[in-house]
C-alpha cells in the first residue's frame, strides 16, 4: 500500500506520482515562492500546471523567438 505524501499546504498528493529534481536559481525561487504564496499555489502545483500548458497548447504558451538581428548600417559616403 502506498503512503500518502502531502504538499505544503496539507492537501493529499497521490504518492504513485514520481518525484521530479529540477535546478532553480535561488533568487528565482526565492521570488516565485513568495508570489506563488500570495496565490496560495504550491511550487508543485504551479510547475504542474505550466507543464501541462504545452501538451494542451501543443507547443508553449507563450511565443519564443530570438531577438531579432540589428540590420546592417551601412557607412554614410
Amino acid at each position: 500500500m502506498d503512503a500518502t505524501r502531502y504538499t505544503r499546504r496539507g492537501s493529499a498528493m497521490p504518492s504513485s506520482i514520481p518525484a521530479t529534481t529540477i535546478r532553480i536559481d535561488p533568487e528565482v525561487k526565492r521570488e516565485a515562492t513568495a508570489i506563488l504564496d500570495e496565490l496560495g499555489l504550491s511550487m508543485s502545483t504551479a510547475l504542474n500546471a505550466f507543464l501541462r500548458a504545452p501538451v494542451r497548447e501543443g507547443g508553449m504558451p507563450f511565443e519564443m523567438r530570438v531577438k531579432a538581428p540589428a540590420p546592417d548600417v551601412k557607412t554614410a559616403r
